[in-house]
């Protein structure tokens, strides 16, 4: 196999590493391969400095895969068929169709396929650098090699994230021992822990300078220096360690003390990459804020009760979660929080979202997807392609130390955290080791009506922050947790593309007692003696 055809493999997915080398041999004169493009400085640089932009879509910033996961956790909710969010979101669960020809099949293949051409960018640059290759001076050199480690660590962390399994391929994989044979898959543990091996190699790599920037216009499309990209790579070293696990007992077995150290090296200002109309956006945003009829706000698709159900202060969450799934209906709530209602009354408009009476999906379809809230905080108008998209919270990674605290038996040290974001932004009284005030309008409360306790407050405000800043954590959260509708997928397998070019036979999951299926929902169960919950 020629070197044009090796360095055009990995891109389009792993079945070319495997599968193209066996008669093709054309070379194309005027396509550089790997080596020949790697050789020219400048544009060797460009291969990392533009590779933030191919995962970002699939990373929960794109229609495909975050409607379906955000349907499946139940965050947001919609009707429409678009994104696959119909089947993956139907209930009774269904098993994923992992065919190569169904029409949705985007929702696996699309993150597999980006994912995989943002680390051969990734490999690329590096493996020119570690052979010698010296872009203009050693700081900027370092500064590509740092990148690119990055690029690779959330690369393979996402797919580990995402998929059953998947093949580790670095810049010191030899592609000719690839060709003529399926790939080594190894599980998503594997993939998980190489991903952030990676992050640590771009940690080490940065900290070896004495400065280092990345500018706003490419790169990760935040100025940011030296100590503020360890920042953000501990941080995402911090999802991949909580957000891999697939099911309550995976998430407990976390190294919960290792995610406060991440955490306390983490971000200290919310990493928002900055948008470029028609370049650089965040669609997912967009449609969760859609507006193209007057008094139609949120016309794609909705924040779900289940999102905003426990802040009601009166029976209808209760009676709407006690109500047979294929009966219940939109209902309008009352609540204390400022996110979801203004100050004047239920109808008043709330900061993250607020009420309106348009049913806007079709009966046919499943009375219980409809909701009357819509969402604001992001998106609206054009602000999904102008300024900050933020794609990382600070109170994200104080939630996740909170959830640590709490798991460790520190939950007094957890306290506080959670109630930064629940007095600032929804204006509720505080919580306390023992929950939320044990009073009329207290917020959350549990599927029963009764008032909720600190592990109910801190979920309800991870998963209310959560909303509309990326389409994927709330699944995670929520196979962790153990509040994913049985038989929802867990994970999503190699897609029946992959499959059938490597002649692997196809499988799937998902569906009532299928193989990686969510077990049933056990929502009350806390992971340490704690006040109004039982472990």
């Amino acid at each position: 196999m020629n070197s044009t055809l090796k360095k055009f493999a990995l891109p389009i997915g792993l079945t070319l590493i495997a599968a193209s080398c066996q008669d093709l041999n054309v070379v194309n004169p005027n396509r550089p391969d790997a080596a020949r493009a790697t050789a020219q400085p400048v544009t060797t640089e460009s291969f990392v400095a533009t590779s933030f932009r191919t995962w970002w879509p699939v990373a929960g910033h794109d229609d495909y895969p975050a409607w379906a996961f955000s349907t499946m956790a139940r965050e947001m909710t919609s009707g429409f068929a678009d994104f696959g969010q119909l089947e993956l979101s139907s209930e009774p669960r269904q098993s994923w169709n992992n065919s190569p020809v169904n029409a949705r099949r985007q929702v696996n293949e699309q993150p597999w396929y980006q994912l995989y051409r943002t680390i051969s960018a990734a490999n690329d640059v590096v493996g020119a650098i570690d052979r010698g290759l010296v872009i203009e001076s050693a700081a900027r050199t370092a500064r590509a090699k740092a990148m690119g480690k990055f690029m690779q660590g959330i690369s393979y962390g996402y797919l580990g994230l995402y998929f059953d399994k998947a093949a580790l391929v670095d810049e010191t994989t030899k592609l000719d021992t690839l060709t003529g044979k399926a790939p080594t898959f190894v599980n998503y543990k594997v993939v998980t822990t190489f991903g952030i091996t990676q992050l640590d190699a771009a940690i080490t790599t940065a900290n070896a300078q004495p400065t280092m920037t990345f500018p706003v216009e490419t790169w990760l499309f935040q100025a940011l220096t030296k100590d503020q990209f360890v920042r953000v790579a501990n941080s995402f070293a911090a999802r991949l360690l909580v957000y891999s696990a697939r099911t309550r007992e995976e998430r407990a077995a976390v190294n919960w003390a290792e995610v406060i150290r991440r955490v306390d090296a983490g971000i200290q200002t919310d990493f928002a990459p900055a948008a470029q109309p028609d370049v650089f956006f965040d669609d997912w945003k967009r449609l969760i804020a859609r507006l193209r009829t007057a008094g139609r706000p949120s016309d794609f698709g909705r924040p779900s009760y289940w999102l905003v159900g426990p802040s009601d202060s009166t029976n209808g969450w209760r009676n709407w979660v006690a109500t047979p799934n294929d009966s219940r209906v939109a209902f309008r709530i009352t609540t204390k929080d400022r996110r979801i209602q203004g100050p004047t009354g239920p109808t008043s408009v709330g900061k993250y979202m607020g009420y309106n009476l348009n049913n806007i999906f079709q009966a046919a379809r499943g009375t219980y997807r409809f909701s009357h809230y819509f969402y604001k905080r992001n998106g609206v108008d054009l602000t999904y392609q102008t300024g900050p998209q933020v794609a990382m919270t600070v109170t994200e990674m104080d939630l996740l130390k909170a959830e640590a605290l709490i798991r460790l038996g520190r939950a007094a040290e957890a306290v506080p955290l959670i109630n930064k974001s629940r007095i600032a932004n929804g204006e509720l009284p505080a919580v306390t080791v023992d929950g939320p005030p044990n009073e009329a309008g207290c917020v959350p409360r549990k599927e029963n009506g009764d008032c909720g306790s600190l592990w109910d407050a801190l979920r309800y405000e991870k998963s209310i922050e959560g909303a509309g800043v990326n389409g994927v954590v709330a699944f995670f959260d929520a196979r962790g947790w153990r509040t994913l509708p049985e038989g929802t997928p867990i994970h999503f397998p190699i897609p029946g593309r992959e499959l059938q070019t490597l002649r692997l036979p196809l499988y799937t999951f998902g569906g009532p007692g299928g193989q990686g299926s969510a077990p049933a929902r056990d929502p009350e169960r806390c992971p340490v003696a704690l006040a109004r919950c039982a472990p």
